[in-house]
């Protein structure tokens, strides 16, 4: 059973929202009694999965005190509501099911309290590939007027995930024939996610695709930190015949630090993403790339996640998706290998403890020979948490 950690990405500072809300609704409500969520927008929370836990971050006030008990009724995991937010903001969060939640739906603020927390608790949760998990809350009705604009709160469930983590030792991976010589793409995102105890050498490779024996330079898709002519914390990818450095300014690589690198080509532009954030985008040659397999270089240390898109993926989907394990039922997927010691069956959907290759949870299925001197480190049995928690 695994163990659960419950990680508050953005920690709301009650006090101080409650003072703010209680004096923004003071004004707008006249001073009369109105019930409301205190809560600015979404409450996100990274879990683990497979255990029961409190989610104590969602509340309720009063925009002054009373002398008696109020009422509050809630409604819970309504779809409309939920596909009113996704659309209106872009998102595409699923209905967290109702047999993984507990719901107070109806509590009282005791007489002089001016806010209490509203009970929700997690059970078992699974996660789904397809995204993360919403619950959309509403306050259906009170003993007091209920201030419009104020009666919805979202809680977003996204997955913390402890985990093992291909550490290569030297040898690297590599398969040249996974797809017909006559494959092409016309658009690609390459992603890989690595963390390296020094960048004191040059011409340290990272992953590339492998093209046609003879074919042009131009499909190259080639990643490495250090050059001739940059540092060797710098990162490059050399592709259609030229190159783009990433300048030291936006993108300095420390040890010790978890890096996912997003490279992306979508058709005439290429950009490069360092954790989601766009550092550096350049034309270098529009057309189809040929490609035949793919490489991941033995100087690596720890690395994980590297996944092959024959799409160019947006930036809300390379921002949204760093840390996480992604839809690997996902058709524009050409490769995927979440380098976590696990083997994922399609036609079973499970999932099972083997590290003896690096196994590719794509359809594709195309296995990587894991290197004689790869090892896949649980971090002394502790695994490694996403995301990163000492990532500054």
């Amino acid at each position: 059973m695994k163990r659960i950690y419950i990680y508050l990405l953005s920690l709301l500072a009650l006090a101080s929202c409650q003072n703010e809300l209680y004096n923004d609704a003071q004004d707008e409500f006249q001073a009369k009694q109105g019930v409301y969520f205190v809560n600015k927008g979404t409450v996100q929370k990274f879990v683990e999965e497979n255990k029961t836990v409190e989610i104590p971050d969602l509340s309720v006030g009063l925009t002054r005190k009373d002398n008696n008990p109020v009422k509050v009724i809630f409604n819970a995991g309504n779809q409309e509501q939920l596909d009113a937010y996704n659309k209106k903001n872009g998102t595409n969060y699923i209905l967290l099911p109702e047999s993984m939640y507990d719901l107070k739906k109806e509590l009282v603020i005791d007489p002089l309290f001016t806010s209490v927390s509203v009970p929700l608790k997690l059970k078992d949760v699974q996660f789904s590939p397809k995204g993360s998990y919403a619950l959309p809350i509403r306050i259906a009705s009170s003993d007091v007027s209920v201030i419009g604009g104020q009666t919805d709160a979202l809680v977003v469930l996204e997955q913390k995930i402890v985990t093992k983590i291909l550490r290569m030792n030297g040898g690297y991976a590599s398969d040249a024939e996974m797809f017909p010589k006559d494959f092409k793409v016309p658009a690609w995102t390459l992603e890989v996610m690595i963390n390296r105890a020094n960048y004191s050498s040059n011409n340290r490779a990272v992953v590339w695709t492998q093209r046609p024996a003879g074919s042009s330079a131009l499909n190259e898709i080639f990643t490495r930190f250090g050059d001739v002519t940059i540092k060797p914390n710098q990162l490059q990818i050399k592709t259609g015949g030229s190159q783009i450095d990433i300048p030291a300014d936006k993108y300095s690589a420390l040890p010790n630090q978890w890096y996912m690198l997003s490279f992306v080509y979508d058709g005439k532009l290429t950009y490069v993403y360092i954790n989601g954030i766009l550092v550096a985008q350049r034309e270098i040659r529009t057309g189809d790339y040929d490609v035949t397999g793919i490489s991941i270089g033995d100087k690596n240390e720890l690395i994980r996640e590297v996944r092959f898109y024959k799409v160019a993926r947006t930036p809300q989907q390379i921002a949204a998706n760093i840390w996480k394990t992604i839809d690997y039922t996902d058709d524009n997927l050409l490769l995927y290998f979440p380098m976590n010691g696990k083997k994922y069956d399609h036609e079973t959907g499970k999932i099972v403890e083997d590290d003896t290759m690096i196994w590719d949870w794509s359809k594709s299925a195309k296995h990587l020979k894991k290197p004689a001197q790869a090892i896949f480190d649980d971090n002394e049995g502790k695994g490694f948490v996403f995301p990163p928690e000492t990532n500054s």
